[in-house]
C-alpha cells in the first residue's frame, strides 16, 4: 500500500494494546553515542558496507544485525548465517533484522531453525520474521501455529511479547495486502480464529486477522459472527467484526442498521461503511439520510459508502449532486468521488472546473477523479504540460503516473548532535482544529529530526490536511509551495513502529521514499507496524487530531523545548 495518496478501504479500530513492537524505549536503539551512534548514522545513510557493522559483530554486538535488516536490500544476505547460529542472542537479533528486511530470500534460513528461543534471549521475532520475509513456506507454518492457539488457555495473557499473539501478527503480515479469499489459504481454521476474538489477549489480533480475508461467508456462519459481535467486551473487536459481517451481503442489512444507531462512534462508522457493500433499498435509504445530516465525519463515511451502491440509482445521484455544493469542501469532494461511480460524465465535468479554481484542496481532489478515465487523463496531461513548474502541475503528473512520487534525491544524513538536540524538543502544529504537540520517538530519531527541521524551516506552514479517513488516519503534507519538492527523501526507521492511537507516522510511496508527508493514527492500525515509521506521538491536542477534516490547514509549525508549558 502506498500511504501517501492511496485510499484505504480497511476498517481500523481503537486500542491501547499492542501485540508487538510496543511504544517503549529500547536501550539498544536509544544510545546516541559510541558504536551504536555510528551504526545509527550508517543505517540512515544506507551504508551497509561501513566497517562499523563488522566491528560490532566482531565484538558480539548483535544489534548490528537489526540495523542491517533496516538497511535492507543486499545487506539482508549478511543475516542468513546468524539465523542458523548456535548463539541464541545472535539468532534473536537476526530474526528481528529479518523482520525488517522484508526479503523472502531469507526464508530457507528462517525455516532451518523454527524453534522458539529461550526467554534469556529476549524478545523472539521469529513469527513476525516469517510474516515479512518467510514467503509461502513460512505462511504454512504460521497457519499451523495459529490453529494451535485455542481459546481459554491461558487467560489474561499480556502484550507485547505474548507468544500466542505473535503467530497471529505474523500471519497478518504474510497476507496483509494479498486480498486472499478464505478458501485460498490452505488449512486455516476460521471457526477457531473467530472464537479467539472472544479471548482476552488474542481478541484484537484475531479479529484484525479475520478482516484481511475475503469471502468469509463461505467459511463462517452469519449467526456466529453476529454472536461474536454481541459477546465482544470491547469496542475494538466489535468494530473489526462488523467488517467481517458485511461480507454476508444483504442478509445483514437489519443488523447493520441497528449497529449504525450505536452511540459508540467507531461502530457507527463501521456499520455505515459496511452498508456500502450491500444492495438492498433500506440500507441505501439509510446512507442517503446519514449523508444529509449529522456530524461531518459520519456524513463523509456515508457519502463514501454511497459511491459503492446501486450504480445510477436516482436517489443516490440526487443526494451526491446536492452535496457538490456543500460549504464543507471535504463533503463536497467526497460526493464528487462517489458521483463518478454513478455518473462518470457529470463527475468529470465538475472535476475539470475544480482543477482550475483557486481552491487548492478541491483541485487536488479533482485530479484523482480525472485520473480514472481516458477523458480525464487527457485533461490532466494537458494541465501538467501547461504548468510544469507548479506543484499543481506536478500533482497532475503524479495522478497520471504515481511512480513519479517515489523519484526523489535522498536527504543527507544529519549530524548526531542535531538529531540528539531535537530529541529534547517537541513539534507544535497550530491547525484549523487546534494545537497539536508531538514528542519525538527515540526509536526513529532521524525521521523525527527531519520533520522538526521541516517545521523550523517554515516548510510546514500552510500544509494541507489532504487525506482524512475517519477511524484510520489524518494525513498532512500537500502544499502549493514548489520548494517543498526539493526537500528530498528520508529513510525508514521501523525498529519499534507500533501504530497506536496518537502515534505519528511517515507517509511513503515505497520503502525509503518518505519526506514531508506524515499522518496521525486515529485508530490502532496494526497492519502498518513494521511497514511505516513512527517518528512521534501526540502529547497534547489528540482531540484536535480526531476533529481534523480534509481541507484543514497547518497554519504554523514550530519546535519548542520539551517540557514547555505550551505542551503541558
Amino acid at each position: 500500500m502506498k500511504l501517501k495518496h492511496a485510499a484505504v478501504a480497511g476498517l481500523l479500530t481503537f486500542s491501547n494494546a499492542a501485540p508487538i513492537l510496543a511504544w517503549q524505549k529500547n536501550d539498544e536503539v536509544n544510545k546516541f553515542n559510541g558504536l551504536n551512534a555510528e551504526m545509527l548514522a550508517a543505517t540512515d545513510a544506507r551504508d551497509a558496507l561501513n566497517q562499523v557493522f563488522d566491528d560490532a559483530l566482531a565484538r558480539e554486538n548483535y544489534q548490528a544485525l537489526v540495523y542491517l535488516g533496516q538497511i535492507g536490500g543486499e545487506a539482508c544476505a549478511k543475516l542468513a548465517p546468524y539465523l542458523t547460529a548456535q548463539d541464541v542472542h545472535a539468532r534473536a537479533a537476526a530474526r528481528k533484522g529479518a523482520m525488517l528486511c522484508h526479503d523472502t530470500e531469507l526464508s530457507d534460513a528462517l525455516l532451518a531453525f523454527p524453534e522458539a528461543l529461550p526467554a534469556t534471549a529476549g524478545d523472539d521475532y521469529l513469527y513476525p520474521a516469517f510474516g515479512f520475509s518467510g514467503g509461502p513456506a513460512a505462511r504454512k507454518l504460521l497457519v499451523e501455529k495459529v490453529n494451535a492457539i485455542k481459546p481459554g488457555s491461558p487467560f489474561n495473557v499480556g502484550y507485547p511479547d505474548n507468544p500466542r499473539t505473535m503467530p497471529l501478527f505474523g500471519l497478518l503480515q504474510s497476507v496483509v495486502y494479498d486480498q486472499m479469499a478464505a478458501g485460498d489459504i490452505d488449512g486455516l481454521d476460521f471457526t477457531n480464529l473467530l472464537a479467539l476474538t472472544g479471548e482476552m489477549g488474542t481478541a484484537e489480533a484475531a479479529a484484525y486477522l479475520l478482516t484481511r480475508f475475503t469471502e468469509l461467508s463461505t467459511v463462517l456462519e452469519q449467526s456466529a459472527v453476529e454472536q461474536a459481535i454481541s459477546n465482544a467486551d470491547n469496542v475494538i473487536v466489535r468494530t473489526l467484526l462488523v467488517r467481517v459481517l458485511r461480507q454476508f451481503g444483504d442478509s445483514v442489512a437489519e443488523t447493520l442498521q441497528a449497529l449504525a444507531g450505536s452511540e459508540e462512534m467507531p461502530i457507527k462508522l463501521a456499520a455505515l461503511r459496511a452498508m456500502g457493500y450491500l444492495s438492498d433499498p433500506e440500507t441505501m435509504k439509510s446512507l442517503v439520510r446519514a449523508a444529509g445530516r449529522g456530524e461531518d465525519h459520519t456524513r463523509q463515511v456515508a457519502l463514501t459508502a454511497l459511491g459503492s451502491r446501486n450504480a445510477g440509482a436516482a436517489i443516490v445521484v440526487k443526494k451526491l449532486k446536492e452535496t457538490l455544493g456543500d460549504q464543507n469542501s471535504w463533503l463536497a469532494t467526497t460526493a464528487l468521488e462517489s458521483l463518478y461511480a454513478h455518473s462518470e460524465g457529470e463527475a468529470i465535468r465538475f472535476a475539470r472546473i475544480w482543477l482550475r479554481r483557486e481552491d487548492y484542496y478541491k483541485a487536488f481532489k479533482a485530479m484523482s477523479v480525472l485520473s480514472r478515465s481516458d477523458e480525464g487523463k487527457a485533461v490532466l496531461q494537458a494541465y501538467a504540460d501547461a504548468n510544469p513548474e507548479t506543484n499543481r502541475g506536478r500533482e497532475a503528473a503524479i495522478a497520471l503516473d504515481p511512480s513519479i512520487e517515489a523519484i526523489t534525491a535522498p536527504r543527507e544524513t544529519p549530524s548526531i548532535k542535531l538529531v540528539v538536540g531535537y530529541q529534547k524538543r517537541e513539534l507544535v502544529l497550530e491547525t484549523t482544529r487546534g494545537t497539536i504537540c508531538i514528542a519525538p520517538s527515540s526509536s526513529a530519531p532521524y525521521a523525527a529530526a527531519n520533520f522538526m527541521l521541516l517545521a523550523d524551516a517554515g516548510r510546514m506552514d500552510g500544509m494541507l490536511w489532504h487525506r482524512v479517513i475517519p477511524n484510520f488516519v489524518a494525513q498532512a503534507g500537500q502544499t502549493e509551495d514548489p520548494e517543498i519538492n526539493k526537500w528530498g527523501s528520508i529513510r525508514e526507521e521501523w525498529f519499534e513502529s507500533n501504530h497506536q492511537i496518537g502515534t505519528v507516522g511517515v507517509a511513503t510511496a515505497g520503502r525509503d521514499t518518505g519526506g514531508t508527508q506524515f499522518f496521525i493514527n486515529t485508530a490502532y492500525n496494526m497492519h502498518l507496524n513494521g511497514r511505516y515509521t513512527v517518528f512521534g506521538r501526540v502529547t497534547k491536542g489528540l482531540e484536535a487530531a480526531f476533529a481534523l477534516e480534509e481541507g484543514d490547514l497547518i497554519s504554523k509549525a514550530s519546535t519548542i523545548k520539551a517540557g514547555d508549558e505550551a505542551c503541558q
